[in-house]
């Protein structure tokens, strides 16, 4: 059978990130409230890696209105990347102004499913095709919100999301395997050069 297609706006919520006013709105302040997630915290594979977060202050109404919810789909919406994470819901955060925040409907569509959709090739090839702008592409909500996606039973949503983690898995530690090699290779040319 077949699953259902959808518009992503009919399944999920889909806003703009925080813009940040003043040349000092986005610099780190220790003091901060929340931390701002930036293109740069965002892998090639979909991983938001912050070793160190960029604290920023926010009053009430602007936490309210963009503080990130565990579960949340941050999608990179500027440039050539358009790669999509998963907010784990660590730490209180806003996305920057160069994300797309998406809020999967409970019951509907499940997160994980949602960034493997939208970081397959031909999903990509898409957006970047949506994307405006001569200098620096960018997709806008509403292109997003366009953005047909079949929409299987939640089981198999969460089938296909936990195959797409083991894919990721098995990647890192074939890489981690590469650069050992690569290591034990090199040492052993070093030795049989000091015998």
């Amino acid at each position: 059978m077949k699953p259902a297609q959808a518009r992503l706006g009919e399944v999920a919520g889909v806003q703009l990130g925080i813009t940040l006013r003043g040349a000092d709105a986005s610099r780190h302040d220790p003091a901060g409230t929340h931390h701002l997630i930036r293109i740069g915290d965002l892998s090639d594979d979909g991983a938001l890696l912050v070793s160190e977060p960029n604290l920023i202050r926010l009053d009430g109404a602007t936490a309210r209105r963009f503080e990130l919810k565990s579960g949340e789909v941050l999608l990179a919406a500027r440039g050539t990347r358009m790669t999509a994470a998963i907010f784990d819901g660590g730490r209180p955060a806003v996305a920057g102004g160069q994300f797309l925040v998406i809020r999967p409907r409970a019951g509907v569509l499940v997160p994980a499913y949602l960034r493997w959709f939208l970081n397959l090739p031909t999903t990509q090839d898409s957006l970047i095709a949506e994307a405006r702008g001569s200098y620096v592409r960018s997709l806008s909500a509403s292109a997003l919100s366009d953005l047909e996606l079949p929409v299987p039973p939640l089981p198999q949503q969460r089938a296909i999301a936990e195959l797409h983690e083991l894919r990721l898995h098995e990647k890192r530690l074939m890489e981690q395997l590469a650069a050992h090699r690569a290591v034990l290779v090199d040492r052993a040319i070093l030795q049989s050069l000091h015998p």
